[in-house]
């Protein structure tokens, strides 16, 4: 085994539009518990899947925003917020060998037919997130 593989849908916050910052302090514990576990085992972590809706509160329980999505608020800048922070929180760990994004659609056909409220960062302002993050050297934080 090389890697400690992990699906990223922690519960962060549920505020609607929660702030990059709020969201890097609500990363700290569960970083703090994931670097201990990779520590334990000498491996590093990876996001086996991550990734936020873009709809209002996209930082607390996905699992649960998922049901009615067609009836829940469309939120590029929460989507946009939560990725920013997770690849603030990690993106400078040594442990962390970094994730694999959900989702990333053929033909932007997205959940039940509501792309812009989907997981997808196509064509949203998270895609500029993921840009500016994967334009970076590995280990360097801006």
């Amino acid at each position: 085994m090389d890697y400690i593989g992990l699906s990223a849908y922690f519960p962060l916050m549920d505020s609607d539009t929660p702030v990059v910052d709020s969201l890097c302090k609500a990363w700290m514990p569960v970083k703090k518990r994931l670097k201990k576990f990779s520590q334990q085992y000498n491996k590093p972590v990876l996001f086996t899947e991550f990734g936020y809706l873009s709809v209002d509160g996209s930082g607390g329980k996905t699992w649960e925003l998922e049901n009615g999505i067609k009836h829940r608020a469309v939120n590029q800048k929460a989507q946009a917020n939560c990725l920013d922070a997770l690849f603030h929180s990690y993106y400078p760990e040594t442990w962390w060998a970094g994730g694999f994004l959900w989702k990333w659609f053929p033909e932007m056909k997205g959940h039940e037919g509501y792309p812009e409220r989907d997981y997808t960062p196509q064509g949203k302002m998270a895609e500029s997130v993921l840009e500016k993050w994967y334009r970076q050297p590995i280990g360097l934080e801006k």
